[in-house]
């Protein structure tokens, strides 16, 4: 007895959303020990601050202000210190998770249109993946420096505590740029994990594009859109062409970092009951697109 196709696409939207989670839950563990670390080296560099503007609160000058400001400089390199190796690690953990989680459901939905058992693969990262990892170190690094970039004595001098501010703001944002890798690296691994899957299936099975719930207007125009190993997707599609953000051409997700859509194995010549699969993922899109 063929499989329900409107069981399998409820089946494989469920996906995403578990992609989504994994990411988010991964995302505050990862990004926790640097912001606890620039938190605490902020709240230092204030009662450095403190101590050194007196009770008049005016900024220091001379020596006094070129050792605060080196004070506050040490504050910023012990909290970044190894930061980025280890996010790079914990994203590189991330991924492996993702990429067997999408072997295990990708392969329970494939099983069920199939009507036989999938084969099972060792799900690894993929190139994408490890190279969205492998950039964190540098990236890290890259914020540090731009943080004690902003603290010299010309940017107290002209700004005060509010220049300590500033630095610690800039410092953050490699927080965000951890988070931006880890989301790029744990939906291209999924991916990566999908593709493997279809291989082993079959050379000729192709990859069916998913989209998350409420995805955006670009990654609604690719869901129910397949293509045959070795090709790619086409670029520059979206539902809202004022929207039109991507031109290049991709193999699978993430279309951009926080996509969280993702692909599935399917052959035209799985026999399935009701409204054509790739039709009830495009008219699923389109409904609860952002």
């Amino acid at each position: 007895m063929a499989a329900s196709s409107h069981q399998i696409a409820d089946s494989a939207s469920r996906i995403p959303a578990a992609l989504r989670r994994h990411e988010q839950q991964t995302a505050a563990a990862t990004t926790r020990p640097l912001a606890a670390a620039l938190k605490a080296a902020q709240n230092e560099a204030v009662q450095h601050w403190v101590r050194a503007a007196g009770a008049r609160q005016t900024t220091p000058v001379g020596d006094a202000l070129k050792r605060l400001v080196q004070a506050i400089r040490d504050l910023v390199t012990r909290a970044f210190t190894g930061a980025g190796k280890q996010a790079q690690r914990d994203i590189e953990r991330a991924a492996f998770n993702a990429a067997q989680q999408s072997a295990q459901r990708g392969g329970a939905v494939t099983t069920a249109m199939r009507g036989e058992p999938t084969p099972p693969v060792m799900p690894t990262i993929g190139p994408e993946a490890a190279d969205a990892a492998a950039a964190v170190p540098d990236a890290v690094a890259e914020e540090e420096a731009g943080a004690l970039a902003l603290l010299t004595t010309a940017a107290l001098t002209a700004l005060g505590l509010a220049g300590i501010t500033r630095a610690f703001g800039r410092a953050r944002r490699a927080l965000t740029r951890i988070t931006r890798a880890l989301a790029v690296a744990t939906t291209s691994a999924a991916a990566h994990a999908v593709r493997a899957i279809a291989a082993t299936i079959n050379p000729a099975t192709r990859l069916l594009w998913v989209a998350e719930p409420g995805a955006c207007p670009a990654c609604a125009a690719y869901a129910g859109r397949s293509v045959r190993p070795g090709q790619q997707f086409p670029g520059g599609l979206s539902l809202d062409p004022r929207r039109t953000r991507f031109p290049e051409p991709i193999t699978a997700p993430p279309r951009h970092p926080h996509c969280r859509c993702v692909v599935i194995p399917w052959s035209p010549d799985w026999r399935l009951d009701g409204t054509p699969l790739p039709t009830l993922l495009r008219q699923h899109a389109r409904t609860g697109a952002a």
